[in-house]
């Protein structure tokens, strides 16, 4: 997968969840990224620890050749896994899926 670059559209802080929200358009050749791949780009990008990143959204417009993510960066992984619900945190790797019985 080949990125022709991104774009940061916009750029809030947070101070009472402790976190920095972005919303990235990435430019992309062959379809949307997977959120693996996001995640690396973004950790450079926003020069972020990866176990403080996490890719809420990501959707890609019809038409067009760029994905829009929703991304959040927060000061410690500790705001994180206190603020996010769990299915985002099992989507991220950053919890593991309970075992069913």
């Amino acid at each position: 997968m080949t990125y022709a670059g991104y774009r940061i559209v916009t750029t809030k802080r947070n101070e009472l969840l402790k976190r920095t929200e972005y919303l990235i358009e990435v430019n992309n050749e062959a379809g949307t990224p997977s959120r693996s791949q996001l995640r690396e780009l973004l950790t450079t990008a926003l020069n972020a620890k990866s176990e403080r990143l996490l890719v809420v959204k990501v959707w890609s417009p019809a038409g067009k050749t760029a994905s829009r993510v929703i991304a959040r960066v927060y000061d410690g992984r500790d705001d994180l896994m206190r603020v996010e619900p769990k299915f985002l945190l099992i989507r991220e790797g950053l919890l593991e899926r309970p075992k069913k019985s």
